[in-house]
């Protein structure tokens, strides 16, 4: 039972919502101390909103030191976009399989008469089965709009004219509306449609509400009876005063929320743009250099900063390998920075600028890592410029997709490796097996043989003594050509099989072939086909010679005593094309494209298995490939089999 609650609570997932509070770091401490004690795992989520970009320096420096301690003591990282809270950590925490939530109280009153809901209120509201932690977090707190001493001079200058220039024309158009006799409602309309021009054209929303009362009292000072005063003699512009202040503040507030909204899916669809692309590239990357390019293209394309990548090899680091950026300028501190690196690569966490390990770095330092297995480390330019919360998430995305596929090209590298290990295995196995078993008959033969004629080869008649004297040559002849096989069949693996390459002429090559099988064709009807003209072939002789024997040898293997063996040459466009047909049992259909395989052997008697190593058709094919040529088998006709192979022609000048 103690067990069984120990895996329960190890499948826990505790989610810690971070801020720029101060009081959120007791927060990060209670929820670690709670992930500690469920032995359940721990994720930091951070929702930037529309205001993020109006938070100080100071409360930007204080989030990140609430993150860096939050992966500090174990937490995982995450950001999303949105502009309601407490919904976005309910959505994250119902595709993320979060079982508990650690949050801060926060104690906001909303008026004289009735408490406003905290964000603690309402995302229980939404979330109302998942199991909360709450801890006391006066310092909690929703950030607005900086001071106007706090903004960039330059943008304010902007945004006044905007709206002092909104302004003017506005009320020049409403001047040109009521010279002309139109209503009230349409000079109305006109500065509504200005304070749409200037929620949407300015970066904050007081200028909207500025304008909806300046219109209101320009409205009533310029175009009310009597004009020039604040007074009015009608007695419904009172109400169409108020009504026109609500709608003010109303478009205002939703001109000025979906121009938020507007660049909150902006930047969550260059995200997903970002991650999606780098999926796409990846999975056309096998290579480990292919992944590490795929990283460095996709970051410096989306935070244009300098890159540094330190890739890793049997767990140390390499040389670093550079992607500046075309504005940055500052030259890389090695030396200095190579303590972050080697930290970020022991330990798999961040180090570097902006954190709390070696902060005085230029560059940020993430380690590629999938579980402890670490691929290297890849480093973000800062100089004094920190990441935002939302570059640092697409970063780590990033980054995570890159080392994944760095594993998954490291165990199909392993596998690869296994598979060839394994291979290597059974050819081993193999070549034991055949020499054990049918390099031991002939000599067997041969021994037996020569002690017969040793003991009693006086007493045996002339016939006899013959015989077994064909015998022991046959036997001896049969493993010199295994021998030879051997020999060329290890060449080849090694690849070390020089050609000595000659102009040579196909029918001598087959005569030599012939003679050298000698006595073996005895017993066999040998029917041979050559063509009228010469017929020349760039080659080795010597190799081609022994494709041939390899090809005889195995018609005589499996044709029956009495038997045709035929041999063609014949021409077919650019080659020449050598024929060995036999009346033999023939191969199956669904071993032909195994046939040439090295050590292939079958339970029928087919291919070159029966009394061999099974390697000869399989040098041939290598022999024939490196002379560019092409060997086959097909059926005969009524039975057996018939090997091809094809070699380009050679045009020779007799006349030379």
């Amino acid at each position: 039972m103690r067990g069984q609650a120990r895996q329960e609570n190890a499948d826990r997932h505790i989610l810690i919502c971070l801020s720029s509070s101060t009081s959120n770091a007791k927060v990060i401490h209670a929820a670690a101390n709670i992930a500690a004690a469920f032995h359940g795992t721990l994720t930091a989520l951070f929702v930037e909103t529309p205001a993020y970009s109006l938070m100080s320096d100071d409360d930007k420096k204080r989030l990140r030191s609430n993150m860096n301690l939050a992966e500090k003591l174990g937490a995982k990282l995450d950001t999303v976009i949105g502009d309601d809270v407490p919904y976005q950590i309910a959505e994250y925490a119902r595709v993320s399989d979060i079982s508990c939530v650690v949050i801060g109280q926060t104690n906001t009153v909303g008026g004289l008469l009735r408490r406003k809901k905290s964000l603690t209120d309402r995302l229980v509201a939404y979330a109302p089965d998942l199991d909360y932690f709450i801890i006391p977090d006066h310092g909690t707190k929703v950030y607005v709009a900086r001071k106007p001493s706090e903004f960039n001079r330059k943008r304010l200058l902007l945004d006044c004219a905007v709206f002092l220039s909104s302004l003017g024309v506005c009320t020049g158009i409403g001047f040109l509306f009521s010279h002309l006799g139109f209503t009230d409602a349409n000079i109305i309309m006109v500065y509504l449609l200005g304070l749409l021009a200037v929620s949407v054209g300015t970066t904050h929303r007081a200028y909207g509400m500025v304008w909806a009362v300046v219109s209101v009292l320009l409205f009533d000072l310029l175009f009310t009876t009597p004009r020039f005063t604040f007074y009015a003699y009608g007695t419904g512009y009172p109400v169409t005063f108020i009504v026109m202040l609500a709608a003010a503040f109303i478009i205002s507030t939703l001109a000025i929320r979906l121009k938020q909204n507007a660049g909150q899916a902006a930047k969550s669809a260059q995200r997903m743009s970002v991650v999606l692309e780098t999926d796409r590239q990846l999975a056309k990357a096998k290579a480990k250099e292919e992944i590490l390019t795929v990283l460095a293209n996709q970051l410096t394309q989306l935070l244009k900063r300098s890159l540094v990548i330190y890739p890793a090899e049997n767990d140390a680091l390499t040389d670093p390998i550079f992607y500046p950026a075309a504005e940055d300028t500052v030259p890389y501190r090695m030396n200095e920075e190579k303590q972050a690196v080697e930290w970020a690569f022991s330990h798999l966490k961040r180090s570097g600028a902006t954190t709390e390990v070696y902060p005085q770095a230029d560059y940020l330092y993430y380690s590629m890592r999938v579980q402890e297995h670490t691929y290297g480390v890849v480093g973000v330019a800062v100089h004094g410029s920190p990441l935002d919360a939302s570059e640092q998430s697409v970063l780590a995305s990033v980054v995570g997709e890159c080392s994944l596929a760095l594993e998954n090209a490291r165990n199909a590298k392993e596998k690869e490796e296994t598979m060839v290990l394994a291979e290597n295995e059974r050819l081993r196995a193999n070549l034991l097996r055949a020499v054990s078993h049918d390099l031991r008959t002939p000599l067997t033969s041969i021994m037996g043989n020569a002690d017969n004629l040793l003991s009693c080869g006086e007493a045996l008649d002339q016939q006899t003594r013959r015989q077994l004297y064909t015998d022991i040559y046959d036997d001896a002849q049969w493993l010199t050509g295994m021998v030879e096989n051997l020999l060329s069949a290890s060449r080849v693996n090694d690849g070390r099989l020089n050609l000595n390459m000659n102009t040579e002429l196909m029918s001598d090559m087959v005569a030599e072939a012939i003679r050298h099988m000698g006595r073996r064709l005895d017993g066999f009807r040998l029917e041979k086909e050559e063509p009228d003209s010469l017929l020349f072939v760039k080659a080795d002789a010597r190799l081609i010679v022994q494709v041939v024997i390899n090809l005889l040898d195995n018609a005589v293997k499996y044709a029956p005593a009495g038997s045709k063996i035929s041999i063609g040459i014949s021409e077919q466009g650019k080659n020449v094309v050598v024929r060995v047909a036999d009346e033999g049992p023939g191969i199956p259909d669904d071993q032909k494209e195994q046939v040439f395989d090295l050590f292939f052997t079958s339970g029928n008697p087919t291919g070159d298995s029966r009394r061999g190593l099974g390697i000869g058709l399989s040098l041939c094919q290598s022999i024939i490939r490196a002379h560019g040529g092409a060997i086959t088998v097909s059926d005969n006709a009524p039975k057996g089999a018939v090997f091809a192979f094809t070699l380009p022609r050679d045009e020779v000048n007799l006349h030379e």
